[in-house]
């Protein structure tokens, strides 16, 4: 099924949905997270989804979320905007009320929701977009224009001179 959200929100009953096997597909503008404008440079920026139902290989409900597209983040040296590929595929437990309090099983390396008859999958998309994006988005070093003068040659010289090569040189100059 393809589906563009817009200003409406598609609810699906995750259980079901597992169970069943169903897929959503479709495609957000990055203008339409609200949670995420506060890092976005601009509102350009499409990101297609998938959302799957599957069972995991104990009958456990899950879904699976897959972004793929671009948005465009600003960046906290400069604070100019530059284009950031999203590109996540993740697995999603679906777990019950009563479940929640469990301790996960050790070792497992999949994240858990709690089980909704009513669950927001844009909220859902957004939160899996949030959490993958950097903490502090940045362009590479040398590419970005900095706010402060002197700033970028300050970082240069720390990618060209880390601060533990004198030591390490040392260390080196020691054992010999």
């Amino acid at each position: 099924m393809g589906t563009q959200l817009g200003a409406q929100h598609i609810f699906i009953a995750s259980l079901e949905f597992a169970y069943k096997g169903s897929e959503l597909r479709g495609e957000m503008a990055a203008a339409e997270l609200p949670r995420l404008q506060d890092m976005l440079a601009a509102p350009e920026g499409k990101i297609s989804y998938v959302v799957r139902g599957l069972q995991g290989w104990d009958g456990a409900p899950m879904l699976e979320i897959k972004l793929d597209g671009q948005c465009q983040l600003r960046c906290q040296r400069c604070l100019q905007g530059f284009d950031y590929p999203v590109q996540l595929l993740t697995s999603l437990m679906l777990v019950p009320d009563s479940q929640l309090d469990q301790p996960a099983v050790e070792g497992d390396e999949i994240d858990s929701i709690p089980a909704d008859a009513h669950l927001n999958v844009l909220a859902l998309l957004e939160d899996e977009l949030l959490l993958s994006l950097p903490f502090a988005p940045k362009h590479p070093v040398g590419t970005c224009q900095p706010v402060v003068a002197g700033y970028m040659n300050e970082e240069m010289e720390r990618v060209e001179n880390p601060p533990f090569a004198a030591l390490a040189k040392l260390k080196k100059f020691v054992k010999e």
